[in-house]
């Protein structure tokens, strides 16, 4: 217990209060079994007065446990020897352990060994806010609330002689406790997660899945029928094969792309050293770290240019000094830092004197205490929230369940085949009744399915991209269709993500004040007109630094300024002005919150000019100019004037803009004055006393051009908006306003703001919500089903806010009318690494491509490349159209699926196979996958964002009425009409009921065959034009698919090479055709168009009808007196 005494002169500051129970848990440790040798070692008479005699009863095993209660994932290393827990608590005592026998000095080394640990433990956990569970999926720290002596001393180090510059003097922790920290605390890297080996995923994708394993068995069986002697059909299972491996290929590449999300974080871990002052028995020791190597305690010193190497407390820093948080944030304004301690309760993040992992210091300098490093981080706990795999996509969730749906299809048809050939009175080998099973059972499954769909949908992507959407996961463009509410971030995304001088205010009266926004009309020469000479004094009075290019380096609202006058004025005059000679500069700081500059007016005399917050520059005023024009005059400044400036600069902040105020005055100080001179205090008094206030400046982050619109299409489209950002409430209400997330005008009902405040024990315990009736599970879902509902604008949000939000949604949100809520498919959209686990939360993760973070960009799903809110509604409509057309594309695939089983049935019945395998091949791979693909370039056939989005949980891709209609519609069409052909064939009817043929009538058997075979391949053309649209006429559409056209026409073309093609005659046991064999079938296309166009004039008719009913319902019912029918309008 006397180690921790001996270890530091800084032990004097723990005797100061009372330790934390924990610690006092660890020091029992020592006491266990071994008080009485212990106390005999040499220590400062009550250096552990605390240590009281109840501890002894306490064993090393349950101090142990205790230990790994508090923190279940760190264990103490069981590998330290002997020696090196000797050694350890020589160091750690600054002297040697009465000697005694070597199994008691052995077990009383690894004891302290043990305490030490725990010790430290302790010290980290106390870094949490009380009550905090440490393992909290959620970032909480107290290290910027927390007195800076009550943190150095929690933590066992200590600042240097100079106090929290610690330039000279011994400082930081004690070098000898590095080790057991080390073993405690872990390297300072963030753990990556577990890849699976790229090559298992392979043979995953090829050989596992309901339907691959469908497609196997049939290769197998075909394989083992080849084997046997009982087929010579080689063709079929080569093919077979080679469409499951290339689909198992495809998808295997496709996600290959799109893994390296944590390569990208771990870019952003610090690689240099970082300089260090640690101490060895109260000498100073200066080190250069590894970033890896440090240790919470550690002191370091950081300058313009370093990255932060963990999470660290400032202790010093010069003024001005900022941090660029655009790697961790997205937020592309450095920010700040102040050393000051900040309020207890306030949240971390918003805290200036704390900095983050992955961060860069842009300005200043910086003494800085390590508190958090590795996993622990702000940037750890975004990686721990990220590690986990992405749910299914809804595609992948829709295709499932269509895959099972044909797989008990297939199935059901195979066995019924097998049951009625074992049934059938005449006798069949072994070998025909497993060939004509599997035959019936391949010929309901689409083994084109899944190569359609991803070419479709690359396709889709590739069009997608031509509007600035690069799509990196193929799933989402079908997602992007069913999105029902879009999560969007603020900057950047919503607003231009940079800060515009919008409005210069004056005085017009000494009552009123008008606003400018026109600033084209200004010039710096003019020394009368109010605007000329307030953005003359702004861009004269600035701190900005135009770079190469014309970039430039400062502040935001400087550089706004700067732009307003560049814009105005061009390069040339700015710079005479920016060139003018300084004679004396009070740059700005956070404690003045004012900047002052002196310069010679070409009139004589001096130029005074002083900008900063409102209320500190009219401070400062005695005068104001007031006039419109050239006709300003300067009047004295009364009360009155002072409420109005007040007034103007609060109603400027309402409409989320930053305010400045601005005043000048002339001086006629004598030429050999010395400037240099001046002292602070002495311009406080003579320099700034009255100043003659000439307006306010009101700049902000403005929405983009077109996004008010794109707002607009979403909330047409039945698709809602929200925004979720770290800004203050007020600026994200009044963009939101802005832009129409929210009404301009009333009052907000309830819920439609939230604040961090509100959010803060909205928190599950555990990763996500659940439903087990408990007290806390009640109290979640009671405030997140109204939230889901009626919030539009999050501010203050953390990153696991911002996770929480997208799963509140997608479990309470999409409440339908039987009153059950089947989860709102969400958007979101984000720019920096905080952003990426709502990004991979989300159904689909959007990221911008300019302002966004590389981790950003892994994470999310779809890319915008030019960083366009409105590219979002663009692809919102595009995947509409993506997923219509994969409807209509899967329901022409399905068309063929009854024609071509039944040749299988009726072949039991004595009838000549009409069909076999290898001609299902030809038309599934062969023609209609081609088909199918070209259904990704189909023209919308109505209105997309004038619906509501699809649910992927209530109306399925493939639903039963697309099931109907190919199974029960199309399918049978096209069964009578090839059975009808297939009759045609001269002498067939004299086949019929043979088991044995002989030459002649073998050949008739391949006429009726390839009649059958034609014209279900006429009939599949007949079903690609009728499925390009649901209800429209065709002789209105007409064709104008062009790919799909130049399909057809090739599929016609593959048909005759099949047919009169000597080797594939060969191999899909086909023979030629007559003239008027070949155009019979034909007659199928106009039979299947008529009664297609039939259908469709009812379906027209229908939707009409109810379009009317609908109409005259709201045209009767609707009156300004009925509140219930205006509810009812309103939702």
């Amino acid at each position: 217990p006397q180690s921790r005494a001996a270890a530091s002169g800084g032990a004097h500051e723990f005797r100061t209060r009372e330790p934390p129970p924990a610690v006092a848990i660890a020091e029992a440790v020592v006491m266990a079994g071994e008080f009485e040798e212990t106390k005999s070692a040499a220590a400062p008479e009550g250096s552990v007065s605390y240590v009281a005699d109840h501890h002894k009863g306490m064993s090393v095993r349950k101090s142990r446990q205790m230990s790994m209660k508090d923190e279940p994932q760190r264990k103490v290393s069981k590998k330290y020897k002997e020696e090196e827990a000797h050694a350890q608590s020589q160091a750690a005592q600054g002297a040697a352990l009465p000697v005694a026998s070597k199994d008691r000095k052995s077990r009383r080394s690894t004891s302290v060994v043990i305490a030490k640990a725990e010790e430290m433990r302790q010290r980290q956990i106390m870094l949490y806010e009380t009550g905090k569970d440490p393992n909290d999926r959620d970032y909480h720290t107290s290290a910027h609330s927390t007195d800076l002596k009550m943190l150095m001393a929690s933590q066992n180090t200590k600042l240097g002689t100079d106090g929290p510059a610690c330039r000279e003097g011994s400082a930081g922790i004690e070098i000898a406790e590095a080790t057991t920290l080390q073993e405690v605390s872990g390297k300072n890297t963030i753990t990556p997660s577990q890849k699976e080996n790229i090559w298992l995923r392979l043979i995953k994708q090829i050989f596992t899945g309901i339907f691959n394993v469908l497609l196997w068995g049939t290769v197998v069986v075909e394989g083992a029928l080849i084997y046997s002697g009982n087929s010579n059909d080689v063709v079929t299972p080569i093919i077979l094969a080679s469409v499951v491996v290339a689909a198992g290929l495809l998808q295997w590449w496709t996600e290959l792309k799109a893994e390296s999300l944590m390569d990208a974080l771990s870019n952003m871990q610090a690689s240099a050293p970082v300089p260090t002052i640690r101490r060895s028995k109260n000498e100073r020791r200066e080190l250069m770290l590894d970033a890896e190597d440090l240790l919470p305690g550690d002191i370091i010193t950081l300058k313009a240019g370093d990255r932060v190497p963990a999470d660290i407390r400032i202790l010093w820093c010069t003024d001005g000094m900022e941090v660029d948080n655009a790697a961790l944030t997205g937020e592309s304004i450095p920010e700040p830092r102040d050393p000051a301690t900040c309020e207890e309760k306030s949240p971390p993040t918003q805290a200036r004197n704390l900095a983050f992992y992955g961060t860069t210091v842009v300005k200043g300098n910086a003494t800085a205490l390590v508190f958090f490093i590795g996993d622990k981080t702000f940037l750890g706990k975004i990686a721990a929230s990220i590690k986990s795999a992405r749910s299914k996509s809804t595609l992948e969730i829709q295709i499932e369940h269509f895959v099972h749906l044909i797989a008990v299809v297939a199935v059901v048809v195979g066995l019924a085949s097998l049951v009625a050939n074992l049934l059938d009175p005449k006798p069949h080998p072994i070998g025909y009744i497993i060939a004509n099973a599997a035959g019936a059972l391949f010929a309901q499954v689409p083994e084109g399915l899944i190569p359609t769909v991803t070419i479709s949908l690359m396709i889709a992507s590739q069009k997608m991209s031509l509007r600035n959407v690069l799509v990196r996961k193929l799933d989402a463009v079908e997602t992007l269709g069913c999105v029902s509410v879009v999560c969007s971030d603020k900057t950047g995304t919503l607003t231009r993500g940079d800060m515009t001088l919008g409005d210069m205010v004056h005085f017009s009266s000494p009552t009123a004040m008008e606003t400018v926004t026109d600033f084209s009309k200004t010039d710096p020469a003019d020394k009368n007109t109010l605007p000329s000479k307030m953005l003359r004094g702004g861009i004269r009075n600035n701190a900005t630094v135009i770079g190469k290019d014309n970039k430039f380096i400062g502040s935001p609202t400087e550089v706004a300024m700067m732009k307003a006058g560049l814009e105005a004025w061009g390069v040339k005059k700015v710079k005479d002005v920016m060139d003018n000679t300084t004679l004396y500069e009070i740059p700005f700081d956070s404690a003045n919150k004012y900047m002052f500059i002196a310069e010679p007016y070409n009139e004589g005399g001096q130029l005074f000019s002083l900008k900063g917050a409102p209320e500190r520059v009219a401070k400062f005023c005695k005068y104001a100019y007031v006039g419109q024009g050239g006709q300003a005059a300067i009047k004295l400044m009364t009360p009155e004037m002072q409420e109005v400036i007040a007034a103007n600069a609060k109603t400027l902040m309402g409409q989320a803009k930053r305010v400045l105020g601005i005043a000048e005055r002339r001086a006629n100080y004598p030429a050999d004055f010395h400037w240099d001179s001046a002292t602070a205090d002495f311009a406080k008094e003579n320099f700034l006393c009255d100043m003659v206030f000439i307006g306010l400046f009101g700049i902000q982050d403005p929405p983009k051009p077109g996004v008010k619109q794109a707002v607009e299409d979403c909330h047409a489209a039945g698709v809602r908006v929200i925004m979720i950002t770290g800004d203050h409430p007020d600026t994200g209400v009044a963009i939101a306003k802005e832009i129409s997330i929210i009404p301009a005008h009333g009052e907000l009902p309830p819920f439609t703001v939230i604040t961090d405040k509100e959010l803060a024990d909205k928190v599950p315990s555990g990763e996500s919500f659940v439903d087990d009736g408990s007290d806390e599970a009640n109290k979640l879902e009671a405030f997140w089903t109204q939230v889901v509902v009626h919030a539009r604008v999050f501010a203050r949000v953390t990153p696991i806010h911002k996770q929480l939000i997208v799963q509140a949604l997608q479990k309470w949100g999409g409440k339908q009318a039987d009153g059950k809520c089947y989860g709102d498919i969400v958007a979101m959209t984000g720019d920096g690494v905080n952003d990426a686990p709502a990004l991979k939360q989300a159904n689909v993760g959007v990221a911008m491509g300019i302002r966004g973070t590389e981790v950003a960009k892994d994470a999310a799903d779809i890319v915008l490349l030019d960083d366009e809110f409105s590219s979002i509604v663009h692809g919102i409509e595009q995947g509409r159209l993506s997923s219509e057309n994969l409807q209509k594309s899967i329901a022409h695939t399905l068309c063929s699926k009854v024609p071509q089983c039944m040749p299988n049935f009726m072949e039991l019945l004595g009838i000549p196979l009409a069909l076999n395998v290898s001609q299902v091949l030809a038309i599934d791979i062969g023609t209609d996958i081609w088909t199918a693909i070209a259904y990704a370039w189909q023209p919308k056939e109505s209105a997309l964002m004038e619906r509501k989005p699809r649910h992927p949980t209530l109306e399925k891709i493939v639903n039963g009425g697309v099931l109907v209609y190919a199974y029960a519609y199309m399918g049978l069409m096209q069964m009578v009409c090839c059975w009808y052909f297939y009759f045609q064939a001269p002498g067939i009817w004299n086949n019929l009921g043979k088991s044995e043929f002989t030459p002649e009538e073998a050949h008739t058997n391949k006429v009726a065959s390839t009649m059958y075979y034609y014209t279900l391949v006429v009939g599949q053309i007949a079903a690609a034009m009728a499925t390009t649209t649901y209800h429209e006429s065709l002789f209105k559409y007409l064709a104008p698919n062009g790919k799909l056209n130049i399909c057809i026409g090739m599929e016609v073309i593959f048909a005759m090479l099949i047919i009169f093609e000597p080797t594939s005659q060969g191999i899909f046991m086909t023979t030629g055709l007559t003239a008027k064999q070949l155009l019979m079938p034909w007659m199928t296309f106009v039979a299947i168009s008529c009664v297609e166009e039939i259908r469709k004039s009812f379906a027209r008719k229908a939707v009409h009808a109810r379009e009317v009913v609908l109409q005259n319902f709201f045209v009767r019912e609707v009156a300004p007196q009925n509140p219930l029918t205006q509810r009812l309008l309103d939702a």
